[in-house]
């Protein structure tokens, strides 16, 4: 009779306790912080304990990485996850555990003793002032539907803004107005357009659309990429992707036809891949980078070659912004140009001339907090400048402490000849200042920056965010989406809440 029949019958803790000794790995030498260093970081960049209160790591973090280190919990204690093995005509029981339950513990009383009670708040006062820059409108949800905006997009050529709503899997165009000019329904939560023309010029609009599948965290390949345009219906392209997020059309492999970057954040699988085209029969996947989490992508041309490089943020695990250089037949060299802690909750970048030297600097955006530590305010989010200094080395030039903060976009919005910028939170500290949902930055030179918000901040919890001259009097304007999971089992409330706002600027007059 084979071994594994023989233990059958033991109870699945005694089970437990029998194989853990069996099976025991030996302790090593070393103290929790160096295997902190060796095991943390060997999947992502080392936490420090200062990132996160005692509490947090005690019960919601560490549990969570046992678990992913190959161990199990029951009852509190902790006990090597126990697996089947078959070799030949004999079945074995092996732990899978990274390590010994006793140097998993130095790990563990290590970020006790280490982590403060409470995290510090944010050192800088309240965001109060009301910005007299914009005039704000807003457009309600439509009937029997919930905030539910999933992409915004201002169309400056056209003087139009598309709107992609979640409740209805929807795709609406409105005039510079907020009238609805018109409405599709694309059984697809779209999340991305990719457009084929230049938005700053009038005409006929086509592309792609990037559809997420299903918004909460899952790694289902439920996603598509569909073809888009003005009147005939979208059809899928790719399918079976793993939560997409954006899209771009580009040929990565120089030999004339448009490929897909495609980046599938997925949750804890996902993949930065490009699709070759097949010359109309089709798109052949090829991985660049096999990692969950990949969010917002640029394509540039670093060293002048001809061949289409990649910049991308990934906001999972290993969170940071990767350079991607192009070698030729769609193989790529990575290079790292910012790490992030795999706690800080990245969410978007731009690549923009911050301080007009001629070189492309870095807006960087920290707030997601839809994880197992979201019950804490933390005073490293927000938004960041990283200046680069013409070899694609950058420093941090500056940091707005913003809870939450989910994206930011920066231009010269009051046209007085340095970079101002306007950012969204879709996590605010909603109790002590929920001024925190929309702030404007207003230059003051040397990046120092006045904050303000609009009394409509209220309105919404906002997760999207766009910029252009809508109305075109030469002077950039904002969108903000709204989404809202709990309005949705509330109708009576719903129906009078905002989908969105259009922050009109004031600078020039039409």
């Amino acid at each position: 009779m084979k071994f594994f029949r023989i233990i059958s019958s033991f109870t699945f803790l005694s089970l437990l306790f029998i194989i853990s000794c069996q099976y025991k790995k030996e302790a090593s030498q070393q103290s929790g912080e160096e295997l902190a260093k060796v095991h943390c970081a060997s999947c992502h960049l080392f936490p420090e304990p200062e990132l996160l209160d005692k509490d947090t790591w005690e019960k919601n973090v560490l549990p969570e990485m046992a678990v992913q280190s190959g161990f199990q919990i029951v009852g509190g204690a902790v006990y090597p996850d126990i697996q089947q093995e078959k070799q030949g005509d004999s079945s074995y029981l092996v732990s899978k555990a990274v390590m010994s339950v006793e140097d998993w513990g130095k790990i563990v009383a290590y970020y006790a003793e280490k982590a403060p009670q409470k995290i510090a708040p944010q050192n800088r006062p309240s965001v109060t002032e009301i910005s007299a820059l914009f005039d704000v409108s807003a457009r309600q949800v439509q009937k029997n539907g919930f905030p539910a905006t999933s992409y915004l997009k201002i169309d400056e050529g056209n003087q139009q803004l598309y709107e992609a709503s979640y409740f209805d899997s929807s795709l609406n165009v409105f005039d510079k107005n907020l009238k609805p000019v018109s409405s599709r329904k694309l059984k697809a939560t779209i999340v991305d357009i990719d457009f084929r023309e230049d938005l700053k010029k009038p005409g006929t609009r086509s592309g792609f659309l990037t559809s997420i599948g299903l918004m909460h965290p899952n790694d289902l390949k439920k996603g598509k990429l569909l073809d888009f345009n003005a009147t005939a219906q979208s059809k899928a392209l790719i399918d079976s992707l793993q939560r997409p997020v954006q899209s771009i059309a580009v040929d990565l492999d120089n030999d004339g036809y448009k490929d897909q970057l495609i980046c599938s954040f997925g949750n804890t699988k996902g993949v930065l891949a490009w699709y070759k085209n097949m010359q109309g029969k089709g798109y052949t996947k090829k991985v660049i980078r096999e990692l969950p989490g990949a969010i917002k992508a640029y394509i540039t041309d670093e060293n002048k070659d001809g061949l289409p490089d990649i910049w991308v943020l990934f906001a999972q695990a290993q969170e940071g912004i990767f350079l991607l250089m192009n070698k030729g037949n769609g193989e790529f060299d990575t290079k790292e140009i910012l790490r992030f802690p795999s706690v800080y909750g990245s969410s978007y970048f731009e690549l923009i001339d911050l301080n007009k030297d001629g070189y492309k600097d870095i807006l960087y955006v920290n707030g997601d907090n839809a994880d197992l530590t979201r019950h804490l305010m933390k005073n490293y989010h927000g938004v960041y400048a990283y200046l680069n200094n013409g070899k694609n080395q950058f420093r941090q030039a500056f940091f707005f402490p913003i809870n939450g903060c989910y994206k930011a976009i920066a231009r010269d919005f009051d046209k007085d000849g340095d970079i101002d910028i306007a950012t969204i939170s879709y996590f605010p500290d909603k109790k002590n200042q929920p001024q925190e949902g929309f702030v404007y930055l207003e230059s003051q030179g040397k990046f120092n920056f006045k904050p303000y918000t609009i009394k409509e901040v209220n309105a919404g919890k906002w997760l999207t965010m766009d910029a252009g001259d809508i109305d075109g009097d030469g002077d950039d304007d904002l969108i903000i989406g709204n989404l809202d999971w709990n309005k949705q089992y509330n109708p009576e409330l719903a129906r009078k809440d905002t989908a969105f706002l259009l922050l009109k600027n004031r600078t020039i007059k039409p």
